[in-house]
């Protein structure tokens, strides 16, 4: 479904080892591995993010659209708002340039909600 769009958001951000879209409810829709990343479960850490996400977004200070960032030690977890019931999830290399990244997200953003 999203695999057009995913390898467009590779082929411009060479960093991206794995993405994906999951729901709120943490169940994942689509996701593409680029290349393997040792160490990382995609599958438990995007319900994990689902349980972490909702909870911000029950405190009501948290905008509509939002960006998380997650760093770790040979690896960045981005994590987007595409709509109240939906994320993207992109575990990249740490030297990932996230304006880049964020203009192709923006640039695809309503397609992919689109397709939701």
């Amino acid at each position: 479904m999203f695999e057009e769009i995913f390898t467009k958001f590779h082929d411009k951000n060479r960093e991206i080892k794995v993405i994906g879209v999951w729901g709120k409810d943490g169940l994942e829709l689509e996701k593409k591995y680029f290349s393997v990343a040792e160490g990382i479960d995609l599958d438990f850490t995007g319900a994990e993010l689902a349980d972490v996400i909702s909870k911000i977004e029950g405190i009501k200070i948290a905008p509509q659209n939002y960006f998380v960032k997650l760093s770790f030690k040979d690896f960045m977890l981005i994590v987007f708002s595409l709509t109240p019931d939906f994320f993207m999830v992109v575990l990249s290399e740490k030297d990932i340039i996230l304006g880049k990244l964020n203009f192709y997200l923006n640039l695809h953003k309503n397609r992919l909600i689109s397709m939701l």
